[in-house]
């Protein structure tokens, strides 16, 4: 790569770059290096202030101080997928290293983010036997993990719907968290199952927000103080939203799970 890229197709790249790294759950601290890594690749440098739902950049020709680009961004929550945060990362390092052209990183960078949403089915359904595995290790029975694995089944795909549609996260997790528990109590009910904590609690393991949580330390401990501890609380609202579903479904249910 002889010549420097334009810096508006710079600065696009980066910002689509940014907003899909900040989404899947990355930590702060690795999309700034990858950021960085990109623009320094192109001959350009670049400020990058995060927060937890939106960004500031600013991409700056460092041999004409006039050519200036900075947008404030906001994120928009998708699933976490270390795979796409693995390929996006492999990806900063190929810019670098082999100095690839902008309009050949736009389409690896589509091509990554494609072939993960062409996956969704088969997350789904590795998600589903990931929970009903965890109910049979808590020794739930064969009632139970068929109820967690219908649960999840259920609940996973809900939750990628509510996504698309931009539902607030929290809300999110509101009505799934009731909807996994509420299916493995019909197991209960219907008799299908014999150990309805089991099954219930199995029901809305996939989500647990165990990630953000790491993230939130992550952020913590390279001083991003701000966001780590934003993400913390943000964390904790999240199991709270769980712990109501969950308590939804016990109040209206009859197997004295409340009481002992």
């Amino acid at each position: 790569m002889n010549t420097k890229p334009d810096i508006q197709e710079v600065t696009d790249f980066l910002v689509e770059y940014a907003l899909k790294m900040l989404s899947i759950g990355t930590y702060t601290a690795r999309i700034e290096r990858c950021v960085y890594r990109i623009a320094n690749a192109y001959g350009y440098d670049v400020s990058l202030t995060i927060f937890v739902k939106h960004f500031i950049i600013s991409v700056l020709d460092p041999d004409d101080n006039s050519m200036r680009r900075t947008y404030v961004k906001t994120s928009m929550a998708a699933p976490i997928s270390f795979n796409l945060i693995s390929e996006l990362s492999a990806l900063s390092w190929q810019i670098y290293d082999e100095k690839i052209s902008i309009a050949m990183a736009k389409k690896f960078f589509t091509g990554i983010v494609s072939a993960e949403n062409r996956d969704f089915k088969k997350t789904l359904l590795f998600m589903s036997f990931a929970n009903a595995a965890f109910c049979k290790l808590f020794e739930g029975d064969l009632g139970s993990i068929l109820s967690v694995f219908v649960a999840t089944f259920i609940g996973f795909y809900l939750r990628h719907l509510l996504t698309k549609y931009r539902i607030n996260l929290k809300v999110q997790y509101i009505i799934i968290s009731f909807l996994a528990s509420f299916i493995a109590y019909l197991g209960v009910h219907f008799g299908v199952s014999n150990t309805p904590d089991v099954a219930i609690g199995a029901s809305i393991l996939f989500l647990m927000p165990g990630v953000l949580l790491i993230n939130s330390v992550f952020d913590i401990l390279n001083e991003n103080m701000l966001v780590g501890i934003s993400r913390g609380l943000n964390t904790g609202l999240l199991i709270i939203c769980i712990a109501i579903g969950v308590y939804m479904t016990l109040a209206i249910s009859n197997i004295g799970l409340l009481n002992g």
